[in-house]
């Protein structure tokens, strides 16, 4: 019955979200022949795969496409004459696949670049850097600040969700497979936090961050202070959030970056991504390129 609800949920809020315009209906076909670079700028829309969570990309309970890199990317193609977003919801694991399947053409998500992933998809210039946190309940019973705080405690359990790069870090730091919980969503992990399934949830800090916002559980907190797990280089681990595109969409790639690169300069960059709790720390370093990233000469 709850996952009825839901998509029924889902389903009416798309229905008002394509009247409000910013979304154009999923079943809308791409228009035929040529770069998606320039069908995008002839029909003046183009294919966005989001996550619905906030704040990266979601709708809200009224239909309205909202989200950082939502109003991000409206910025970043307007130049181009491409005014309308097709939203397409999907669950973030499933946002690669449906790139390479062509049933988007950009992932709008705030998906990180990490070098795994950069073989089979291409991303743009980063649009923010982001640490991780934990979400505890109050007072932090467990003593939880860092990563290998739970791997010394095998009763504590902690959650994430898979596919994320918090996924990786968890598993690389060495957490025992039984003492990892993996839930879809970070809402769903959040009410596992709630129900005592697990002792902390870890998330990008910006995420954990709008979890306590919107919830608005007294019960819950950040783990304060908390510290990032080190790289390879001993420095601490950062993430750096970004569009991702197909290989081949060169134009669509090198035009993203061009509008990027100016809201950047311009400072708009932070203008745009602020009112979603995003600080002056959370913006990319100038000069850092996603090659870089990708060849891992950036981890923190």
């Amino acid at each position: 019955m709850r996952v009825t609800s839901r998509r029924a949920f889902l389903a009416r809020a798309l229905s008002s979200a394509v009247a409000a315009g910013w979304i154009t209906s999923c079943r809308t076909p791409a228009v035929g022949g040529g770069a998606v670079f320039e069908n995008a700028r002839r029909s003046g829309t183009l294919r966005v795969g989001i996550a619905n969570e906030k704040p990266y990309g979601y709708v809200d309970g009224n239909g309205t496409l909202q989200g950082a890199m939502v109003e991000l990317l409206k910025a970043v193609l307007a130049p181009y004459g491409i005014i309308h977003i097709d939203a397409q919801i999907a669950d973030f694991n499933a946002l690669v696949p449906s790139l390479l399947a062509k049933r988007i053409d950009l992932i709008g998500a705030g998906m990180f670049i990490r070098p795994s992933r950069c073989g089979n998809i291409a991303f743009s210039d980063p649009v923010s850097r982001i640490g991780g946190s934990f979400l505890v309940k109050k007072g932090n019973p467990k003593n939880l600040h860092r990563l290998g705080d739970v791997t010394r405690q095998p009763s504590v359990k902690i959650g994430t969700q898979p596919g994320v790069d918090q996924q990786q870090e968890v598993v690389q730091s060495g957490v025992s497979p039984e003492q990892i919980v993996l839930f879809s969503k970070d809402t769903e992990a959040l009410a596992g936090l709630q129900a005592g399934r697990v002792d902390a949830i870890y998330f990008p800090a910006l995420e954990v961050n709008g979890l306590l916002a919107t919830n608005g559980d007294a019960g819950l907190e950040r783990a304060e202070p908390f510290e990032q797990p080190a790289g390879a280089n001993g420095k601490p681990i950062y993430h750096y959030q970004a569009f991702g595109l197909r290989l081949e969409d060169r134009d669509l790639l090198a035009a993203v970056n061009r509008s990027l690169a100016t809201l950047l300069a311009s400072g708009k960059l932070l203008g745009i991504l602020g009112p979603f709790g995003y600080t002056e720390s959370d913006m990319p370093p100038a000069g850092i390129v996603a090659a870089d990233i990708c060849s891992g000469q950036q981890a923190g």
